[in-house]
């Protein structure tokens, strides 16, 4: 997949590990969605899982690391009308894809705060794959349907 993505790199973008930047980077996929006409199912697939993963990126992946923050997002144009989010960070090493599905609780008073972002992702893009390439972690989102 890699050359695949190398080959129909869109934009991308650099941010901050500050929450501020999660609308930054959320309006910047807005923008481009906008300007390659995406349905909006993979709009909303992507804008929906890019929030959820920058948000644990940023609250939880240099929290015990010395290391300036470094978050890159890359947005690619695939076959079929399908489209790729990478986010390259270099925080802790973190594969959101070992996570497993959240227990569902008995009652509304049971249920827990958190911990569902994972799951929504899953619900919403067709892949979501992660791998760890030298000092970062690099977690591909993949939305559309093949026409």
């Amino acid at each position: 997949m890699s050359a695949l993505l190398a080959e129909s790199l869109i934009s991308s973008l650099n941010v901050d590990a500050r929450i501020d930047d999660i609308t930054k980077a959320t309006g910047w996929l807005g923008a481009l969605a906008e300007g390659e006409g995406w349905s909006q199912a993979t709009r909303f697939a992507l804008e929906l899982s890019l929030e959820e993963a920058l948000t644990n990126v940023v609250s939880y992946g240099f929290q015990d690391s010395t290391a300036v923050p470094r978050i890159r997002i890359e947005c690619y144009r695939l076959p079929e009308g399908r489209v790729a989010v990478r986010l390259i960070d270099n925080g802790m090493a973190f594969d959101p894809t070992t996570i497993s599905e959240p227990v569902v609780p008995a009652s509304i008073e049971d249920a827990k705060i958190g911990g569902h972002g994972v799951q929504l992702m899953r619900k919403f893009l067709g892949t979501l794959a992660y791998a760890r390439g030298g000092d970062g972690n690099h977690l591909t989102l993949i939305a559309g349907q093949p026409d």
